[in-house]
């Protein structure tokens, strides 16, 4: 009798540590797969996340929302109140919109923009650029373009210029440079007016803007997390497949993305996809923190809107600020951290000391700026004189007798009058640089010129 209990003993804890292996096996194998659709997913999702939250209107408002394949102007520079996505500039007017090529394609009109900064950036839902319509490139008379789903066909009347994105839904990021000046203001917010985009079948007399709708403030952000953040990824995922990624991508299916099962998963599987979650997501903020190549304390994104396969960087660069420029737009450098490796805090105080050629292409309405963001949500932050960013375009700084600039950074407002001038306000809290070079020279681009090192003085 003692025998049959024993084996029946040893029966029960074989089948209980089998059970357990298979468990484990099943968390090992979902948490991995989780990890790697959180890193390859994080920027399509970001991007979805401000699709739904910019088109999410009826008509055009003047923070830049507007229904599918309409455009929105913000009829401001952006500030602390805007969060709608991270790291927004206080450089430009946006005319921005989403478009939906499933359909037909969309024709964008530029109208001819003279001696001014402007591109209207096309990027896929991947951030892969598509394009960059800027004076640069297309000059400054303007004209009609194609904007075009690959594989579609279509009639090209008058041989418009075409471009081609991989995914269905593209960004359209539209950027006007201003001055200070309130004159400069209003002939900026008139251009935007100007900018038309329309179904190619209403090609060439569609897409006149309406008077936008007055909306204070811009939409906050809503992203989703843990199992909520799979099932947006397989949404945007479905929406707009890469067959070139079939071979990442069909693997996500064994954690129910692709095939409509994640509800399906055990909930030993659902707890390792929000553990793999919160742990691709701490993978990605480092990177974010450490992007591409350092340099002064300065990192610098050489790689952004050409991605390829490094989907970590992708990422990385998409958590610090969705859709940047490619580099020879526009580049980004950006800083967590002081000269020993701490990081910002507005406590303490700092002091940069820029050169006197910041190495911008004026010529092609060129210019610079270093914006002031909160570390933990990378938006602007909100001080007592209304100051965001310092830049070329600032009125009534003091510049050194060599042409140099020094700028002054603490949360205390300083007592000293150049330093007054020249302060950037940051908040009592930890805080991030991000540095722009818009039209920059190839001395920027090809890492030849950097940005010098700043440096905790107090």
């Amino acid at each position: 009798m003692l025998s049959v209990i024993m084996v029946s003993l040893i029966v029960i804890t074989s089948t209980f540590a089998q059970e357990n292996h298979k468990e484990t096996v099943a968390y090992k194998q979902a948490y991995n797969l989780a990890v790697q659709a959180t890193i390859y997913g994080w920027a399509p999702v970001m991007m979805d996340v401000a699709l739904e939250l910019q088109t999410d209107v009826d008509a055009p408002m003047n923070n830049g929302q507007a229904p599918i394949n309409q455009l929105g102007p913000i009829t401001r520079l952006w500030d602390y109140r805007d969060r709608s996505y991270t790291t927004p500039n206080n450089d430009t007017y946006y005319i921005q919109g989403w478009a939906d090529l499933e359909d037909q394609p969309m024709v964008l009109f530029i109208p001819p923009v003279k001696n001014r900064y402007f591109i209207e950036q096309i990027l896929d839902m991947y951030t892969e650029s598509v394009v960059d319509l800027c004076n640069a490139t297309i000059g400054e008379e303007g004209g009609y373009f194609i904007l075009a789903k690959r594989g579609k066909t279509f009639d090209n009347p008058n041989d418009l210029p075409v471009f081609y994105s991989n995914t269905r839904y593209i960004w359209l990021a539209g950027r006007l440079g201003v001055s200070a000046s309130a004159e400069d203001h209003k002939i900026a917010q008139q251009l935007q007016k100007e900018f038309r985009l329309m179904p190619l079948s209403e090609y060439p007399h569609g897409g006149v803007q309406p008077v936008p709708l007055v909306r204070k403030g811009a939409p906050k952000v809503k992203f989703p997390k843990g199992l909520a953040w799979f099932k947006r990824f397989e949404k945007v995922l479905l929406e707009n497949y890469l067959e070139e990624d079939k071979s990442i991508t069909d693997q996500f299916k064994y954690i129910g993305i692709g095939n409509g099962q994640i509800d399906a998963l055990s909930e030993v599987q659902k707890e390792a996809l929000v553990q793999g979650f919160a742990d691709g997501f701490e993978m990605i903020l480092h990177t974010a923190q450490n992007t591409n190549t350092p340099v002064n304390g300065w990192n610098y994104e050489y790689t952004a809107g050409k991605y390829g396969a490094d989907y970590l960087q992708r990422a990385a660069i998409n958590m610090n600020s969705i859709g940047l420029n490619s580099p020879e737009r526009a580049m980004y450098p950006k800083r967590y951290f002081d000269q020993n490796g701490e990081v910002l805090h507005g406590k303490n105080v700092y002091e940069i000391t820029l050169p006197k050629d910041m190495q911008v292409n004026q010529a092609m309405g060129g210019f610079w700026s270093i914006t002031m963001y909160d570390a933990e949500d990378r938006f602007m932050v909100d001080n007592a004189i209304n100051r965001y960013k310092i830049g070329s375009m600032t009125e009534d700084l003091e510049y050194n007798t060599d042409g140099s600039l020094t700028i002054y950074i603490s949360y205390e407002q300083p007592k000293d009058p150049k330093q007054l001038k020249n302060w950037l306000p940051a908040p009592n809290a930890d805080f991030m640089l991000q540095a722009r070079f818009y039209e920059p020279t190839e001395k920027v681009v090809n890492g030849e010129f950097h940005l010098p090192q700043l440096y905790l003085t107090k």
